[in-house]
């Protein structure tokens, strides 16, 4: 992978997440870019997939001498109707304060309350646009105001280890006997939510292979119930 493909899936991280590169190893790309090296090394990860790059990014989400939060944006919560990331921007990010809860569905009264704050501050009526996965709020000379915005997360759902554990009502250390794993590498993988592709194929050939079994009881349970019908 070249330094050029690497910020460009950075950038695209950048986009998905609302996480971007710290600037400054943004403009100095070489050092960074042998951190993502060193990760994959110790891994045993591809550092030419694009998935290894957003594991490393994932595993630096909270360190402050690589990521930082967007300057003009600000993650608020996930919307309880369809999951999607909420993310506030505008200069009015900070100013507005909602009494309705932004998720799906409530876009109309969401729409008149910050109509009516905003209408408050500069003395009119700002334009808005409402689309499928936004609304936007701008004055009389076009400057954006106020945006709301629905992202999909596909990091949202819980991870496949903490899943099955709660699932099968299995610790750590009973996980990783099960899939050869020790408990240690599986307590950092589900606490990072940087699960190797080895482990996330060991856990579900795990459920796989959970799942036959259970065919096959329920199979032996309706044979039985057959011959004793047939009696």
């Amino acid at each position: 992978m070249t330094n050029e493909e690497f910020v460009a899936i950075c950038k695209q991280y950048q986009e998905d997440y609302c996480k971007w590169l710290h600037p400054d190893n943004l403009r100095a790309i070489t050092p960074l870019y042998k951190n993502f090296k060193k990760f994959c090394i110790e891994n045993l990860l591809n550092e030419d997939d694009e998935s290894s790059v957003y594991g490393w990014l994932n595993q630096n989400i909270n360190n402050p001498d690589i990521m930082i939060d967007s300057l003009n944006a600000k993650f608020v919560g996930h919307d309880p109707v369809d999951k999607h990331k909420i993310i506030i921007s505008g200069e009015y990010k900070d100013s507005i304060k909602l009494k309705t809860q932004i998720k799906r569905g409530n876009e109309k009264q969401l729409i008149e309350e910050i109509k009516q704050q905003i209408k408050d501050i500069l003395g009119y009526d700002p334009t808005f646009h409402e689309g499928g996965n936004h609304i936007e709020f701008k004055d009389n000379n076009d400057k954006v105001l106020y945006v709301i915005e629905w992202h999909f997360d596909p990091k949202y759902e819980q991870n496949i280890i903490k899943k099955v554990c709660q699932e099968l009502r299995l610790t750590y250390r009973q996980l990783g006997e099960a899939i050869g794993y020790g408990e240690e590498a599986i307590s950092k993988a589900s606490r990072t939510s940087n699960i190797s592709t080895a482990m996330n194929k060991a856990l579900k050939l795990y459920l796989e292979n959970l799942e036959l079994k259970n065919r096959l009881k329920a199979l032996d349970t309706l044979s039985n119930i057959i011959k004793e019908l047939s009696k």
